[in-house]
């Protein structure tokens, strides 16, 4: 299974990127932060509950 950095948290939008953002959605930069927080975090849990279903799931060879 692939998991991408961006699904982990794992890349930080750049400053610039950032602030382009904050101006389109109308919020300020503690806000995206949490709200970015918010959302690796809820991926995390549902990345692990995937990761543990699959080796659950794993066939033994015989």
């Amino acid at each position: 299974m692939y998991i991408s950095q961006f699904e982990t948290g794992g890349l930080i939008p750049s400053e610039i990127q950032t602030k382009k953002i904050t101006e389109i959605l109308g919020i300020d930069e503690e806000t995206l932060n949490q709200e970015l927080h918010q959302f690796y975090e809820a991926r995390k849990r549902e990345l692990k509950k995937r990761i543990e279903g699959e080796q659950g799931n794993a066939k033994i060879p015989v």
